[in-house]
């Protein structure tokens, strides 16, 4: 019966650990301003430009390559 209790005492805290927490992740979201979207969308673009253009360059070369043999 005791190990019931403990259980539940152990729920009872990690319930308001959780809401601690989720409390902290929604104040953190709101701060989240217009700048920081800003820089976000220019790191998918450089992540575009650099990364997955080379490499769609690359494999349509070898592409054109192949089909001109």
């Amino acid at each position: 019966m005791s190990e019931q209790i403990d259980v539940t005492q152990e729920l009872a805290k990690l319930q308001q650990r959780v809401e601690h927490l989720e409390g902290r992740v929604e104040k953190a979201e709101s701060k989240q301003g217009p700048l920081r979207s800003l820089w976000e969308a220019i790191q998918s673009i450089l992540i575009g430009l650099f990364i997955v253009g080379p490499a769609a360059a690359i494999i349509f070369g070898v592409l054109a390559a192949l089909s001109g043999k």
